[in-house]
């Protein structure tokens, strides 16, 4: 079982059901003062906290799920609670990441502000989406006696991976979020539905009876849904047809990649099979893919190499692996391979089949 350093201070039961075979770890607990708060909670969203030191005593409830990666070691793919307290609190994120977190109140009034940033003030009907890129305070006020909200934080790498997977394109750590959503819109509606499905205690505690791929086709399900209802930098690459249907000599161009792409070929030779010129090459990349040609075909050798590194039978150094996809400086190799993949090559090779 992962352990997240919690200090459990009134759990019901242990964390329910547990089972290292399980994508979901469910959780539920509650505290009546604010150190078991910061201690058991706030660790798991990477969170200092703060209150009013005049204030009421502080109780809290959360019901929480953690869907976990293959790799013990790497981190949770997605955390999603339901968190209730007595009266509000801060949340404060002073360490840079780019992970994706979405607040949704429902009892009370948030608001946020990145450092030297506007403040961005919400009620419920909203939602706050953001990267803590940089310094991240969040103010939750209480209505009357109670404060509660909906919290989920995907992973940048699963964010990233999920993307590549459905843009087949590299993926900028920025997506250009939000950060307020209106919860009004068709979309967004549904989308609230769901966060209140997925951080319900019901789901907590019912999610141990559904089978591990439907838990975790439930999440993706999730996450998918979220990338097509909120602006974001690649929402309209991910809508059809963005730049018009593709030109002949463009999939001339995409095809000869696909086939050579082990020997980096040139954008001479890219282009000269498509019968066009570099810069003609470079344009309709750029309008029709969103990329450039060179960086298509980067990922490509690195999608091809990766395929290699999950392989049980390719017991190859890693260094002759990169170097047979046109990678011949292991190092530059590695780094843009963690940058696509959100994990090493070696940890790739450690997961096996089921790094893809």
């Amino acid at each position: 079982m992962t352990d997240y350093g919690l200090e459990r201070n009134r759990m019901k039961g242990t964390p329910l059901d547990s089972i290292e075979t399980w994508p979901i770890e469910t959780w539920q607990c509650e505290g009546t003062d604010f150190d078991s708060f910061q201690k058991n909670i706030c660790k798991f969203f990477d969170w200092s906290c703060a209150r009013d030191l005049d204030g009421p005593d502080f109780t809290w409830q959360m019901y929480l799920g953690v869907l976990k990666p293959h790799d013990a070691g790497a981190a949770a793919h997605a955390i999603m609670a339901r968190l209730i307290s007595s009266s509000g609190f801060v949340q404060l994120q002073s360490e840079a990441s780019y992970d994706v977190v979405i607040v949704m109140p429902v009892k009370g009034a948030l608001s946020l502000q990145h450092k030297d940033a506007a403040v961005h003030k919400i009620a419920p009907g909203h939602a706050i989406i953001y990267q803590p890129m940089t310094e991240t305070r969040i103010s939750h006020a209480a209505d009357g006696e109670t404060c509660e909200v909906y919290l989920i934080k995907l992973s940048y790498a699963w964010v990233q991976r999920f993307l590549f997977d459905i843009l087949q394109l590299p993926v900028e750590r920025d997506l250009h979020l939000g950060p307020v959503i209106d919860l009004a819109t068709p979309k967004a509606r549904v989308l609230s539905r769901l966060v209140e499905t997925l951080c319900s205690d019901a789901f907590t505690a019912q999610s141990r009876d559904l089978s591990g791929s439907l838990q975790h086709r439930l999440v993706e399900t999730f996450s998918h849904l979220l990338l097509e209802s909120i602006p974001h930098r690649y929402s309209e690459r991910m809508q059809a047809n963005k730049g018009g249907p593709m030109p002949n000599y463009l999939r001339l161009a995409r095809d000869f990649m696909h086939r050579e792409a082990r020997s980096n070929p040139s954008m001479v030779a890219v282009a000269r099979a498509a019968n066009i010129s570099v810069r003609t090459l470079e344009t309709s990349f750029r309008q029709h893919m969103d990329v450039t040609p060179h960086a298509y075909l980067r990922t490509l050798r690195l999608k091809m190499a990766r395929e290699a590194l999950s392989d049980p039978n390719d017991t190859r150094p890693i260094a002759e692996v990169a170097a047979d996809h046109g990678f011949p400086h292991a190092g530059r190799f590695a780094q843009y391979y963690t940058q696509l993949f959100g994990e090493s090559p070696s940890q790739t090779r450690r997961k096996g089949p089921g790094a893809g």
